[in-house]
């Protein structure tokens, strides 16, 4: 191969050069607009479409739910003079399309090119040279009227070269007569020319909330998605031997390769309560729904979507749309509640777990996908159509706009209780009455800016896109050849927005010229490598909502001024490469010129998965079922869930590591002993047996009579228990050197909810003592149980923690701690974190610890679940690793917007209460809905009867001022997990890890040093599944591992092989046969077991 590749380039240099006159080049551009993009007036544009929906008695959206979903526009280049001309489409009346006439001019040639489909009801458009004779056709999609298939038939144009076009959906077999959204094309056979994906949606809306089984639905071809194979003249529906045939709310789908075997997958976003699928491509010409194993969870009313690459790693990301409000006010007027009995009941018909929030799917690379949206501030966009990824401001960073409104906020609750008081009341309503009762509220659209590190920031303003108007389907494309990407946005009830791009980045344009048999190259891949970035893109043009965007590949630089290769991956396999092109103009490639050249792939494969239960290690964590909302209503999460319990140690002296992982209640914790040959036997004890009605939720194995062996103690907790039951007192279990650990009674009375413990010798007299973590109280939360110091008195351990550490006993809910010497003083201090606590130093001084003021650590209160030390930066002295909630939630606390707690009898009955608040404007607001904080307290419907008083309402006005003040409340500042550097004599520097650490809850660290340059690195995972159903679980840290330097620098790693799909609560180093490895004890599944490599 390396003979070849001089070649290769020089076949592209030759090509280049016979195209350079057809090709476009500028200088960097430059530019006095005040934001990135302008609207540009409809006087200037002459474009004057409209898409306008009149309601009557017999149509309208609450017989058509789908009434007010919106048009579509389709872009591209129908006369080839190098200008991008526009289609919109119009529900109810005649469909529109632009010719490009240069300088944000149009002219509307709709009738004179036959193209005007102003029959019937019009959804979705692609343009697409279905024919492959050099000339775009446009293709569009029919829904909505219900008493005539005549008028659902799709539609077909095809271009006829001369300006006009000849309507012939019927003889390519695409007619389809369906309640049609959106086409897709693109090449599920791989035989070279472009198939039809169609998607199509159920109109039995008064089904939206049922449940059903897939094996138990009547299906229909109006309302199945339908696949279309493309036979050369002619398309063929194989929707049933595809295994493609369904019955859904489709809204859009997404094409593209989600499991990373070279063949085109497909998903589809679907509305209400039927899951989204996941067609994965069985290169076979059948597909099978994978959404459950590729996907932890999905948006619950999915709407839009598109898949791109967010963060420059060459694989793409999904991102779909939902309906949830991010101002306060409308997302409390307008989003009905989960409850979790209802919540379960979908979960146990084995849809997956779908939460009202917008989800960006980032791609694990491993054919999993993780959601970041709340990471990236992007999971609350209102109702929200069309997401398009892309470099708007070619930074080199694909940014995301999203169109957002609907005309009627029929999800506003106080209409729908309105008119059911109505109905249950007999008052006479005629359908309009009821439409009219609809709230109706302009909305702007979205736009981010991709920061280029999983973050990005709200660039609606200040890019120049917050207008109020309600829009719908939208596409890019480049109107006016200046090297950047343009929108054409089709809006309800208002003239089009054309929004011209002031972009002043350098861009590369990449126009692909594929077969006969696909001519525009669709499915092709490009990759293009600067000296700063390197950068992916997939062509598939249909995108968003309804929409298509155009086919011409835009790549922005930034200041970089050279390309050092383009690597184009053609739709049949082919491979071309350029080398060394100039930036700022558009570069023609040809697949004629392309060779069987294998694109390189470079993976990070250091870590090896392997089954634990090959080597006996066969422990299944099972979680026992309890609904500790039943008691709190509020939580957060559950705390119900904290194990298992994990420890490793020899604890029979034969130089090799065992380990005890601990039960759920009514689940025994279980003792592995290593043998020689590398593998695990389980030792049976008895005692661990009879304790299982114990819920472990931490564990120790520490020397406790000085024999010389390890002993074990476990720590007892569990929501589900009483406060002072007998099951919360800890254990301690000896080790009788034979086998056989004996439970003891040499403990104090201790009826605390606990979880840490650690050991060490606090009063030097040559044994180990023990301190003991209290956390929450059973029913009582925010409150916390109490923690101790225990003093090792000849085997027998007594409580003077009162006279060693008082406040440690009064610390708050803990969830880890660490004895290490900070300052370098000798004697061991006392660092401990936990919820609604800040990280908090007790000094050890002669024995007493004792709170000290840490100034890098103030406003540290967070959500810590860990806390490990390591000298990171190799200087000599220890550093600290915090493990916190992460950045992807929907909190984002800060010092200026903390989120509160407030604990308090609020309505004096049996149960304690507490409340979630945030800041909103100027006022506290409660973060839960009115009909969730009415089942904690009845008196708040009482107080606030409609949804938009409660909407409108502080916590004050709900609660009562004097009984907050009354309260228990704590506030938190810092989700994000952070270290600590040591600088010496006490003094730290406080960092945040990088966003690839912030993707998840981090309970667990482990440091080695994983690509072997001599310095530590990092490995964190984390998971918290069990949290309220109206809060998205945190199931996406999948495991991250961070490269260490000399500076205490961290870089994001990833490794292809290092994938913990589960709920992980712990993870230790254990040694296998001399070799290193990481053990995970995963909540409610079997631990999981990676090898490092040397």
């Amino acid at each position: 191969m390396a003979m070849r590749i001089p070649k290769i380039l020089f076949l592209f240099f030759t090509f280049l050069f016979i195209f350079s006159c057809n090709s476009f080049e500028s200088k960097k551009k430059t530019s006095d607009a005040e934001t990135l993009f302008t609207l540009i007036p409809s006087e200037q544009t002459k474009i004057k479409f409209s898409n306008n929906v009149i309601q009557d008695n017999n149509f309208n959206c609450v017989r058509y739910m789908y009434a007010l979903n919106g048009g579509g526009v389709a872009v591209g280049d129908i006369n080839n003079d190098g200008l991008q001309d526009v289609y919109f489409t119009s529900n109810q009346e005649s469909n529109k399309l632009y010719l490009n006439k240069g300088n944000f001019e149009f002219e509307d040639i709709t009738e004179s090119a036959n193209v005007a489909d102003n029959i019937g009801w019009t959804t979705g458009t692609s343009m697409i040279d279905i024919n492959n004779d050099g000339w775009l056709d446009i293709y569009v999609c029919k829904s909505a009227s219900l008493e005539s298939s005549e008028w659902r038939k799709n539609k077909l144009y095809i271009n006829q070269k001369d300006g006009t076009f000849k309507e012939e959906a019927h003889a390519f077999g695409l007619d389809n007569d369906g309640f049609s959204i959106q086409s897709y094309f693109f090449d599920y056979d791989k035989d070279g020319d472009l198939d039809m994906y169609l998607v199509n949606h159920r109109v039995d809306f008064e089904n939206t909330l049922r449940i059903e089984q897939k094996e138990k639905q009547k299906k229909f071809p109006e309302t199945s998605d339908h696949l279309f194979r493309n036979d050369g003249n002619t398309f063929a529906d194989v929707t049933e031997e595809a295994k493609l045939v369904n019955k859904a709310w489709g809204l859009s789908a997404s094409i593209g390769d989600f499991n990373n075997d070279g063949w085109p997958d497909i998903y589809v976003a679907n509305d209400y309560i039927m899951p989204d699928f996941l067609y994965i491509n069985n290169q076979d010409g059948t597909f099978s729904n994978q959404l459950n194993t590729r996907f932890k969870h999905i948006s619950y009313n999915s709407m839009g979507s598109d898949f791109a690459d967010i963060n420059n790693d060459f694989f793409p990301d999904l991102m779909v749309l939902e309906m949830s409000a991010e101002d306060h006010i409308r997302s409390k007027e307008n989003m009905p509640s989960m409850n979790t009995q209802g919540f379960e009941k979908i979960i146990n018909a084995n849809y997956n777990h779908p939460y009202m929030a917008n989800v960006l799917q980032l791609n694990n690379v491993n054919g999993t996908f993780s959601d970041i949206g709340q990471l990236t501030g992007m999971s609350k966009t209102d109702w929200s159509w069309a997401p398009l990824i892309a470099d708007f401001d070619n930074d080199g960073h694909k940014d995301v706009f999203i169109t957002n409104g609907i005309d009627r906020d029929f999800s506003n609750q106080d209409y729908v209780r309105k008119v059911k008081s109505n109905l249950d009341e007999k008052v006479h309503m005629t359908v309009l009455d009821v439409v009219n009762m609809m709230p109706s509220e302009k909305l702007a659209n979205y736009s981010y800016k991709n920061n280029g590190d999983l973050s990005f920031e709200n660039s609606t303003k200040s890019w120049g896109l917050d207008k109020k108007v309600n829009s719908n389907g939208v596409a890019y494309a480049d109107l006016d050849n200046d090297g950047d990407l343009d929108l054409i946005v089709n809006n309800m009830s208002d003239i089009a927005s054309i929004y011209k791009n002031n972009s002043v980045g350098n861009f590369i344009n990449i126009k692909l010229i594929g077969t006969d048999k696909n001519k525009n190259a669709i499915g092709s891949k490009v990759k293009i490598f600067t000296d700063e970035t390197k950068q992916y893109q997939e062509l598939y043009t249909t995108r968003g909502y309804q929409s298509c965007v155009t086919n011409v590949l835009n790549f922005g630089l930034g200041e970089e001024d050279e390309i050092k290769k383009i690597e184009v991956v053609w739709d049949n396999g082919l491979v071309s490469i350029v080398e060394n092109t100039k930036a700022n103009q558009t570069v023609e490639l040809n697949i004629k010129d392309a060779v069987s050249t294998a694109p390189i792939v470079n993976v990070n494969s250091n870590f090896t998965k392997i089954n634990p239960a090959d080597l006996g290690m066969n422990f299944t964590h099972q979680e026992n079922v309890f609904d500790d909302f039943l008691k709190q209503v509020l939580l957060p999460q559950k705390l119900s869930q904290q194990g298992p319990a994990l420890s490793i140690g020899d604890v029979n002296k034969d130089g090799l590591d065992d380990f005890y992982v601990g039960g759920a209640q009514g689940q025994s914790g279980k003792l592995y002993l290593q043998n020689r040959s590398g593998k695990f036997d389980v030792s049976v004890q008895a005692d661990f047996e009879k304790d299982k009605s114990f819920e472990d939720n931490g564990s120790l194995f520490f020397d406790a009579n000085n024999d010389g062996y390890l002993d074990l103690y476990v720590t007892s907790g569990g929501y589900e228990l009483a406060e002072n039951s007998p099951l919360l007192q800890d254990r301690l279990y000896l080790n009788d050197k034979k086998g056989k650990f004996i439970k003891t009674a040499v403990l104090p009375k201790m009826l605390s909810n606990t979880k840490a413990v650690k050991a060490i010798d606090f009063d030097n007299d040559g044994d180990l003592d023990l301190a003991i973590g209290g956390h929450s109280i059973s029913g009582k939360y925010p409150l916390f149980s109490k923690s101790y110091f225990l003093m090792n008195d000849k085997g027998v351990f007594k409580d003077v923690t009162a006279t060693v550490a008082l406040e440690f006993s009064k610390i708050g809910i803990v969830n880890d701690f660490i004895f290490s010497d900070y300052d370098n003083d000798g004697a061991k201090d006392l660092i401990v974190v936990g919820e609604w606590m800040p990280i908090t130093v007790l000094k050890n001084t002669k024995g007493q610890f004792k709170i000290i003021n840490t100034p890098q650590f103030k406003n540290t209160e967070g959500w810590w679940n860990t806390i490990s030390e390591v000298d990171i930066d190799k200087d000599g002295d220890l550093d600290y690793f915090f493990g916190n909630l992460g950045g992807n939630n929907k909190f984002h606390p800060s010092v200026e917007k903390p989120l509160h707690i407030y604990g308090n009898n609020f309505d004096n009955n049996s149960t304690y209460d507490m409340v979630l608040s945030k800041l909103y404007k100027t006022n506290l607001v409660p973060v839960r809905g009115k009909e969730c904080s009415t089942q904690q307290n009845s008196f708040v419907s009482k107080k606030m009867p409609t949804f938009k008083s409660f909407a409108k309402s502080s916590l004050a006005d709900i609660y009562g001022e004097k009984e907050l003040k009354a309260s228990y409340h704590k506030q938190v500042y810092q989700f994000k997990s952070g270290y600590a550097l040591n600088n010496g004599k006490g003094s730290f520097t406080f960092k945040e890890l990088p966003n690839t650490a912030q993707i998840g809850p981090t309970m667990s660290f482990v440091f080695a040093d994983v690509n072997k340059d001599g310095y530590q690195d990092v490995i964190g995972v984390g998971g918290i599944y069990e949290s309220e159903v109206e809060t998205i679980r945190y199931d996406s840290n999948i495991g991250y591992i961070l490269l260490g330097d000399s500076k205490g620098n961290l870089k994001p790693y990833k490794d292809i092989n290092f994938y913990n799909g589960e709920n992980a609560k712990q993870m230790k180093k254990i040694q296998i046969k001399g070799k290193q490895h990481l053990l995970i004890a995963n909540n409610n599944a079997l631990v999981s077991l990676f090898s490092i490599l040397k």
